[in-house]
């Protein structure tokens, strides 16, 4: 097996990064509104906090979708730019829904942006990749796409037949940069990661060059203070990377202050899949237990 440099080396990167305003206020009503496509997913990863198996199929009808758009569109300020989260499962496995969706939101406001956070294997497909491309909504930078990836070695990221997709995620790096695509990198700290999260981060920032890597802490599985001693110390060294001009990624959570922010904030977190609007609290609140899907199945009935 290759050693984690060695896949690593020689991949392509992009040349792509994004601008912020800064400290604009929340508007009243704003949220980050989170779309549940489906409950399905193309990987089975171990930690995944959806629960999944066992659960019965959920993916939203155009109807679903319609009656989510106007739900939002009617809380939110129409003066203020709305933000659809585009969401699963994965997401790219209802992509015509997700097109749909981003065609229904635009003819009812034009101040609209969209995100989808994906897993990233259907880009795997050059035909698949190419079609998210040339979609309009991503031509005119009003769809952004983050690509959750927890670092080489990760032995919990996994396909169902217990099959590791960290090779497939490299090919999926790769491709994405080779095609320019513009990409965020999502990026869970937790204890799978720990040990070797700051090389992680530092070689896929240098190697494929998103235009920002969003970080996020699965605080629940760092209980060790050893382990929360890594994390500090990984911040530290990254914040004097950033400060000598080692790396030029913008890493979001650990150094906000390091780059121009984030633009407008919100005041909520909204989430929907087919039964509605099934959770909404404050953006700066800690998340609910998740439980927007419907209950497993009784498989002795």
């Amino acid at each position: 097996m290759a050693d984690t440099q060695s896949i690593y080396d020689n991949g392509p990167g992009l040349e792509f990064y994004v601008g912020h305003e800064t400290d604009k206020p929340a508007p009243i009503g704003s949220a980050v509104n989170v779309i549940y496509f489906t409950n399905k997913c193309n990987l089975a990863c171990t930690y995944c906090y959806e629960d999944l198996p066992g659960r019965p199929p959920q993916i939203m009808t155009k109807q679903d979708i319609r009656n989510s758009v106007d739900s939002v569109l009617e809380r939110e300020d129409p003066n203020s730019q709305t933000l659809f989260c585009l969401f699963g499962g994965e997401p790219t496995l209802e992509w015509d829904n997700v097109e749909y969706c981003m065609l229904y939101a635009y003819s009812k406001k034009r101040n609209v942006h969209f995100n989808m956070t994906t897993n990233g294997i259907k880009f795997l497909s050059k035909k698949f990749l190419k079609q998210v491309m040339d979609n309009p909504f991503y031509r005119s930078q009003l769809l952004s796409i983050d690509i959750s990836f927890d670092g080489v070695g990760n032995q919990d990221r996994i396909y169902h037949d217990g099959k590791a997709s960290t090779p497939s995620m490299i090919k999926v790096l790769k491709a994405v940069a080779s095609a320019g695509m513009r990409w965020r990198l999502r990026y869970t700290i937790q204890a799978g990661n720990i040990n070797h999260w700051y090389d992680d981060i530092s070689r896929l920032g240098k190697t494929f060059n998103p235009s920002r890597i969003i970080t996020s802490v699965a605080w629940t599985t760092l209980e060790a203070e050893d382990d929360k001693l890594k994390l500090a110390q990984g911040k530290d060294l990254f914040r004097k990377d950033w400060i000598n001009k080692a790396i030029d990624v913008p890493i979001c959570e650990l150094f906000c202050d390091m780059c121009s922010g984030c633009g407008e904030r919100k005041e909520l977190k909204t989430y929907y899949s087919d039964e509605g609007n099934v959770t909404t609290y404050g953006n700066y609140e800690n998340s609910p237990t998740f439980h927007d899907f419907k209950e497993k199945e009784n498989i002795n009935e």
